[in-house]
């Protein structure tokens, strides 16, 4: 009798899995999509206009995790260490004449409800529209009590677009 009462929770919970899952596959998946897709929106917005407290405060999660495609891995895991990153990056960034950042055409991709990523060519650019560099990137967003954040961003070679 034990057999069999595991056996039928073994089966519910299966059940209860497919339909969650089911159900994520319909309307849902699509205005997640549609968050996560606003989400870094606003991450290009922020990153190109904002200071490195309000990147922080609007875009990034802590820790926040960077993997290269070389295969680096760096954590910052304080706010006051992705501040100093941030800051260091955007001076270095506006040396070179950047003004804003751009992916032009993302694949958004659903991994749940509260998390997905999007994955396409990362272009930043000059004031008169010119580009600096172009590059293959992922982000990584995770939805949080204050929104949806970045919680790792995954460089790849720049003619790759992951997918779901």
């Amino acid at each position: 009798m034990r057999h069999m009462s595991k056996i039928f929770l073994a089966v519910l919970l299966a059940s209860i899995a497919t339909c969650a899952n089911a159900h994520l596959a319909g309307h849902d998946r699509e205005g997640i999509a549609a968050e996560i897709a606003a989400a870094l929106e606003n991450y290009h917005r922020v990153f190109s206009t904002g200071t490195a407290i309000e990147m922080v405060d609007q875009i990034y999660a802590v820790p926040l995790l960077s993997v290269g495609a070389f295969g680096n891995t760096t954590a910052w895991t304080t706010q006051e260490q992705i501040v100093n990153m941030l800051a260091s990056l955007v001076v270095n960034l506006r040396q070179q004449g950047w003004y804003r950042s751009a992916m032009p055409s993302p694949q958004i991709c659903v991994l749940g409800r509260d998390a997905g990523f999007a994955s396409g060519q990362f272009i930043r650019y000059r004031e008169d529209g010119a580009e600096i560099s172009r590059s293959g990137m992922a982000y990584i967003f995770q939805k949080k009590e204050n929104g949806w954040r970045m919680t790792t961003f995954l460089a790849h070679d720049a003619n790759l677009q992951l997918s779901c």
